[in-house]
């Protein structure tokens, strides 16, 4: 009789969201992991020991699940912290793409018959299990794993759940154990569909944000350059230039292709939203700040900093403006200047910074929806919204006078 499984049913919603559950396979060699693949997918795999995770998941087009080979983990020490390290880095590498690419949990296989707790690397799957969910898979589980194996691995911490398989029908010379548990294996794992979905949309929201703060980084530093040119006009035209390249570029790292206009557009609503003469406010209100004691653009930015750091009121993006500014504070052209001689330049910067931030909030509240697959929001009202939530917050801390309505 072939035994017919399913997956992906009951949660149709974080499939459609993630298209297809990516499992990674782990366990020392001969364990079973073949066997398990070819038993859930029925696909022919080669009896050659794996030497390289897969480059390609094998897959069923049946089933919205698709499964990652990698290499056994030998007694040998040496080939053991190799392979656990190939395992790391793959995690690490897949967490950054889009949520369909991801690894989005692991079968941790140890066979039944294995004889000492020493042979399982509790340590180890405990800190793969705070990164991803973790399943212990039993294999070629006869009932003698029930003594203390299936207790001892239920104590590992963070591990899902313990499910015993048999693969294939194993024949003894008492009776035949016909294969059982690989639809309790899948149903586990489909149980965790929801917030495997959830999870994988923040990695990739995660790693577009981390991309995009680079593109802050570099435009803030280039507006800080132009405080070097001797000629205002110049200055205030390769803002505005800098500040829409920094736009397309963070859109650019969330997938998305604006044309020109519609960048404009936001620029101008981001820029509608701070407040005016935004630095000159803040040095206002910075306790004990003068032009005396305040010399230069290093002086400034370690006071705001020191100012952020007070504010115990829940401030968004609080973190990414502080380290946006030591980042600033350390370029040497302009952190030696008086801040006399480049006051409207360093606004500038700061204002570049203000306005990258809150547009890579409101990238991530897109993708958020456009991941999963509700109605896509107003890009220029989120951007509006998230601008006027920053700068009364920062009013708030900062003493500012007035703030746009």
């Amino acid at each position: 009789m072939v035994m017919v499984l399913s997956f992906g049913q009951k949660f149709p919603e974080a499939i459609k969201q993630i298209k297809k559950c990516n499992v990674l396979v782990i366990g020392s060699t001969g364990v079973g992991k073949s066997t398990l693949i070819s038993s859930i997918l029925k696909v022919s795999i080669s009896d050659s020991v794996t030497q390289t995770i897969s480059d390609k998941p094998y897959q069923n087009p049946g089933l919205p699940i698709a499964i990652y080979d990698t290499p056994g983990i030998e007694n040998d020490k040496k080939q053991e912290n190799r392979v656990k390290q190939q395992i790391a880095e793959f995690i690490k590498q897949q967490k950054s793409k889009e949520p369909e690419d991801q690894i989005h949990a692991i079968w941790y296989c140890v066979n039944s018959l294995v004889t000492r707790k020493t042979q399982i690397d509790g340590c180890w799957i405990s800190s793969i299990a705070k990164e991803l969910p973790v399943i212990a898979v039993i294999t070629r589980a006869s009932g003698v794993e029930k003594g203390w194996l299936e207790p001892f691995l239920m104590d590992i911490s963070d591990i899902q759940r313990v499910v015993p398989i048999m693969a294939q029908e194993e024949k003894t010379h008492l009776y035949d154990i016909q294969p059982y548990g690989l639809q309790s294996l899948l149903s586990i794992t489909e149980d965790l569909l929801e917030d495997i979905a959830k999870t994988a949309i923040s990695n990739a929201i995660k790693a577009k944000a981390d991309l995009s703060f680079g593109w802050c980084r570099d435009g803030c530093s280039t507006v800080l350059a132009t405080a070097l040119l001797p000629v205002p006009m110049v200055q205030t035209s390769i803002v505005a230039y800098l500040q829409f390249r920094m736009l397309v570029n963070i859109s650019k790292a969330f997938g998305c292709n604006f044309d020109a206009k519609f960048i404009s557009e936001l620029c101008a609503v981001g820029s509608a939203g701070i407040v005016e003469n935004f630095l000159g406010q803040i040095l206002q209100n910075l306790p004990g700040a003068n032009y005396d004691n305040i010399q230069t653009v290093h002086d400034v930015f370690s006071q705001i900093v020191g100012m952020l750091n007070g504010i115990t009121a829940t401030l968004p993006f609080k973190d990414q403006l502080i380290d946006l500014l030591q980042g600033l504070d350390s370029f040497n052209p302009v952190s030696g200047l008086s801040i006399l001689r480049c006051i409207a330049t360093v606004n500038s910067a700061i204002c570049t910074g203000v306005l990258a931030i809150t547009y890579i909030e409101t990238m991530k509240i897109y993708k958020q929806a456009e991941y999963e697959r509700k109605p896509l929001p107003d890009i220029k009202q989120i951007l509006e919204d998230q601008m006027q939530e920053l700068m009364n917050v920062i009013k708030s801390g900062f003493g500012m006078v007035s703030i746009p309505a």
